[in-house]
């Protein structure tokens, strides 16, 4: 499977390429802070975590006090999840499980509880063809409770930082990448691309089995640049401040997410 592959050869350098760098801790920490409130409700128990990468959100979801079960193709990432996991005190540890597992496959899941809450971070979700949406969400569906929440972090079909960055470098095809409906290789290294499709909301809402509606939508990385840039801005931690600074006193806005760089979408 050719994202498995991807992502197995960049499980190593995965945090320091993303997860450890000025903007992406930046962009998580934005996350956090939308999703807390869904976190507190007090039938927000069981989680399942969809394209969990090297495991930083499911560890932060269980010292929230929640039962995870955190997912992703990769098995070389959940290796390494695995080995944060290690480090979580034991009471911890015994509510985080650990399951290699691709989105497309929700549906070998149903003898499993009933989740609270569904959880897919940072654009795990753009791995999936439209083909692959509308089962998606339809196996999250079933394995939502009542009352439950499907919470995605997903790259949209326009980000002005992009268009704006590679514009300026001359190219072109990469500034519109994002319009695009057909897939495009998008790099994770100097080595290694992925066939990546960019959604707007709608094209989740619209696909959606019948119960499963929009509840939020908010940017992530409107005034935060991607991550791609952060050699730049981590040298700049001034500027870097006043533009965290900026998300924060506009990330409430959901007009703002039809630019940023990934969109907060709640649905339930």
């Amino acid at each position: 499977m050719k994202h498995s592959k991807a992502f197995d050869a960049i499980a190593g350098s995965y945090d320091d390429t993303f997860t450890n760098t000025a903007v992406g801790r930046l962009q998580r920490t934005s996350v956090y802070d939308l999703v807390t409130p869904y976190l507190k409700h007090e039938q927000c128990r069981r989680i399942l975590e969809i394209n969990c990468g090297s495991g930083q959100d499911a560890c932060w979801l269980v010292q929230q006090g929640k039962t995870v079960l955190a997912t992703d193709i990769s098995a070389e990432m959940i290796a390494v999840a695995a080995a944060k996991k290690q480090q979580l005190p034991t009471e911890q540890q015994d509510r985080l499980r650990l399951q290699s597992l691709s989105a497309t496959e929700l549906s070998s899941l149903q003898d499993e509880p009933l989740f609270d809450l569904i959880f897919s971070n940072f654009g795990g979700l753009n791995c999936l063809s439209p083909q692959e949406l509308v089962p998606f969400l339809e196996d999250a569906a079933q394995l939502l409770r009542p009352g439950g929440h499907l919470v995605m972090v997903v790259m949209g079909r326009f980000c002005w930082w992009e268009t704006l960055y590679f514009t300026l470098k001359g190219a072109w095809k990469k500034a519109w990448r994002r319009r695009k409906r057909t897939a495009t290789d998008a790099p994770l290294d100097e080595n290694t691309s992925i066939p990546t499709w960019y959604y707007s909301p709608s094209d989740f809402t619209t696909k959606a089995p019948k119960g499963l509606t929009q509840k939020r939508l908010n940017p992530i990385g409107f005034w935060v640049p991607p991550s791609y840039l952060d050699p730049f801005f981590a040298s700049r931690p001034k500027l870097l401040r006043v533009l965290h600074q900026l998300e924060e006193k506009t990330k409430r806005f959901s007009v703002m997410a039809g630019g940023a760089d990934h969109y907060f979408l709640v649905m339930g």
